[in-house]
């Protein structure tokens, strides 16, 4: 059952792709060693001929036992040394003929006709062979793959076991993204979903506990109680980051899969690091983009500032990674950030802000639309840094934007 699952998985035209190549391999080797062994089957019949008329004086009743007995032999004649025609014995019609030219040992020429579609039949039977044992050779090939490819079940038994651990409280689970299955895309992005997640629901239970010792602590001062209603909504200003793989499409066509994957899990990793040092929160790790967002749970200072540090930061480990690419003559991985802030309504009591999808999306437009290597920010993000940063205005569309050129160092402290 176990290997059958494995057939399941592969994909069906992968098997016909293999099997096709393997068969066609076989076709032309065959072709190839067709028309070499038709060549030489010919020089041998012809050998066997002259072999046989060099001997012997009378050569018209030899010459015609040979016709009697070959039917691939169409004539046989005889020309002396001034290349008079002395005797000529079958016929030239009927068929591709090939002529073969010797001299006797008395200066005389014998020219022998063969016709080729004769000795054709005999090398039909190696190619369909070899075709047989092509289909034969793949199909082991796939067997083989079969029986040493890691199967998903056991990684799939692997996230079941670690969600029972989180199901009872146990958040140290993490689950290890190893060589075997660097090359499935689908399972690196669901393990490293579940770790960040993981990590953000420690966070937030540390926090909590934090916040229940802090209460338990206020619970035990004398105090008066009057009346309870939960806390209005204020407005905080939430800043978004979008930073995007500009040639993602074309990367996972023309990279091997493992390279691929190692490369998009190194690189966010280190977003998800350099983002978590200026105070950010990974909001989502999706296939070509990056989402995270500042001055939340916490209310912080220069939450602008922060984004564009991480997001210069950001783009410089990619340009390193890249460097490094260049040097083992790899595909380099394009980037480009976004960074856009909207005031949300913030209820203070849950720490979670309202309707933050929209400050998202107005990040990930302004994204879509950026020129490539380049950290664009909306004119309301720029005012908050204008005097820290070194910036272009570029035009996208209708609205103004800037680039950013430089950042001033040390104005943020991580």
């Amino acid at each position: 059952m176990k290997m059958w699952s494995s057939l399941e998985e592969l994909d069906v035209r992968t098997v016909i792709s293999v099997i096709l190549a393997f068969a066609l391999l076989s076709v032309v080797v065959s072709l190839l060693n067709s028309y070499l062994y038709t060549s030489s089957f010919l020089d041998k019949k012809v050998g066997e001929i002259e072999t046989v008329l060099k001997d012997q004086r009378e050569f018209s009743k030899v010459a015609r036992g040979i016709l009697d007995v070959r039917p691939d032999v169409a004539y046989i004649r005889l020309v002396d040394d001034n290349g008079i025609l002395k005797e000529s014995l079958g016929s030239s019609e009927g068929g591709d003929i090939r002529e073969f030219r010797f001299l006797t040992p008395d200066k005389n020429t014998v020219i022998v006709g063969i016709r080729e579609d004769a000795n054709r039949f005999p090398v039909f039977g190696p190619v369909v062979w070899s075709v047989f044992m092509g289909v034969v050779l793949s199909l082991l090939f796939l067997f083989l793959i079969f029986f040493t490819a890691p199967s998903k079940d056991a990684y799939l038994e692997k996230l079941i076991s670690a969600m029972k651990r989180v199901s009872r409280g146990d958040l140290t689970a993490k689950l290890d993204i190893d060589k075997g299955i660097q090359g499935n895309l689908t399972l690196v992005r669901v393990f490293e979903g579940f770790n960040s997640m993981v990590d953000q629901l420690r966070k937030r239970y540390s926090d909590y506990e934090t916040a229940s010792r802090e209460y338990q602590v206020a619970e035990s001062a004398p105090r008066v109680v009057v009346s309870e209603k939960r806390t209005d909504a204020s407005l905080r200003r939430v800043v978004a980051l979008v930073a995007k793989i500009s040639n993602f499409k074309e990367l996972s066509q023309k990279v091997e899969g493992a390279d691929f994957s190692s490369c998009l899990t190194e690189y966010r990793k280190a977003a998800s690091s350099i983002i978590s040092d200026y105070g950010g929160f990974t909001e989502a790790l999706l296939q070509d983009e990056i989402v995270a967002i500042f001055n939340v749970p916490d209310e912080q200072d220069k939450p602008d500032l922060r984004a564009v540090c991480a997001a210069v930061e950001l783009l410089q480990f990619l340009s390193n990674m890249n460097r490094q690419r260049k040097l083992e003559g790899k595909e380099i991985v394009v980037g480009k950030v976004a960074i856009d802030a909207k005031p949300l309504a913030f209820y203070s009591d849950s720490g979670v802000p309202q309707n933050v999808k929209e400050v998202i999306s107005l990040a990930r437009d302004v994204c879509d639309k950026a020129p490539i290597w380049k950290v664009v920010v909306s004119s309301e993000v720029y005012k908050q840094i204008e005097d820290f940063v070194d910036a272009k205005e570029i035009g996208i569309g209708d609205k103004r934007f800037f680039s950013i050129i430089a950042v001033e160092e040390g104005v943020v402290q991580v």
